[in-house]
């Protein structure tokens, strides 16, 4: 009697556990249907969506409808009387909505190491061909030394550098000699192709001049990765929000807002220049200023005075809906 007894016990808990399974696998079973109908569902929503607003900025998903800046004619306004100055010359660009501002748009100024971000461009694109790695190294020769800018002229003749760090220093530290190698071991068409790409061609052909709104459309390509992989925009991107000349535009902007920028200075032409996107929080723009004189604090207060205006505009800008 008692082995039945516990034949019957052990049989009613087998049978027990095997209800208390299949109740495990029917709630396990209804919460993945749930999940799949609820994605489906919001899916065709989304899609829904898409289809019902397809003629609209697409941006307006990202962005709320305050950060959408259309008006910037009051900051125009505040530009007029430096635009009197022809040896001055402003483009602002806010980007989640392409408002800007030209002041004196068809000035052109010789761009100084602005040249040296669509040098890096031309790296990154040859590396994306194959031709080159980041890890590759290249040899520093005699005839690469400048000691104008950066340190990298210090080094001994035919010592190598990996082509990341050259050109990280080229664009952070705007070192002329890590610049001119990169220079001298690319084609000159590999060049001009970064320039064609910015509706720039025949550039290399001209007197090398550039205005600050023609200059700008390299920033734009960079923030948009219309030219480089996502993955190599960040990265010069990256090397420029490291840029060790913060007296210019950056000068007025908060240290939590990330300016990736590249400076021009020219004692020899008397050109002080600064382009670069200020990465105001989901209010980025890009701001250039080129400036002719001989005088650099000038330039600096005029650039400062600049950035100053353009930042509290856009920050404390409140719409009209608001």
């Amino acid at each position: 009697m008692k082995k039945d007894s516990f034949n019957n016990s052990t049989n009613k808990r087998k049978k027990i556990n095997i209800i208390l399974l299949i109740v495990a696998i029917l709630f396990f079973l209804t919460n993945i249907f749930t999940l799949v109908f609820f994605l489906q569902k919001e899916k065709g929503l989304l899609k829904d969506t898409e289809n019902k607003y397809s003629f609209l900025n697409p941006a307006r998903n990202i962005f709320q409808n305050s950060d959408l800046i259309i008006n910037v004619q009051p900051l125009r306004d505040e530009f007029n009387k430096i635009g009197e100055d022809p040896d001055v010359s402003i483009y602002f660009e806010y980007l989640p909505t392409g408002a800007s501002i030209a002041i004196n748009k068809e000035a052109e100024f010789f761009p100084a190491s602005l040249t040296k971000v669509p040098a890096a461009m031309a790296v990154a694109k040859k590396i994306e061909r194959g031709e080159w790695k980041w890890r590759n190294e290249l040899v520093l020769m005699s005839a690469d030394k400048d000691d104008r800018f950066g340190s990298l002229y210090k080094e001994e003749t035919n010592s190598t550098h990996t082509i990341e760090d050259l050109v990280r220093r080229s664009l952070s530290e705007s070192d002329n000699t890590a610049h001119f190698i990169l220079l001298r071991n690319l084609e000159v068409s590999e060049v001009e192709d970064v320039y064609g790409h910015m509706g720039l061609k025949g550039y290399l052909d001209t007197d090398g001049k550039l205005s600050a709104k023609r200059y700008s459309v390299i920033f734009r390509s960079l923030y948009n990765s219309s030219y480089l992989t996502e993955e190599n925009s960040q990265k010069l991107l990256s090397f420029l929000t490291q840029s060790e000349f913060n007296e210019f535009i950056q000068s007025v902007l908060p240290p939590d807002i990330p300016f990736a920028h590249k400076i021009g200075i020219s004692d020899d032409n008397n050109v002080f220049l600064d382009s670069g996107i200020a990465y105001n929080k989901n209010r980025p723009y890009i701001l250039t200023v080129m400036i002719k004189t001989g005088d650099g604090q000038k330039a600096k207060e005029i650039m400062k005075d600049i950035s100053e205006k353009v930042y509290n505009y856009i920050n404390n800008y409140i719409g009209s809906d608001d």
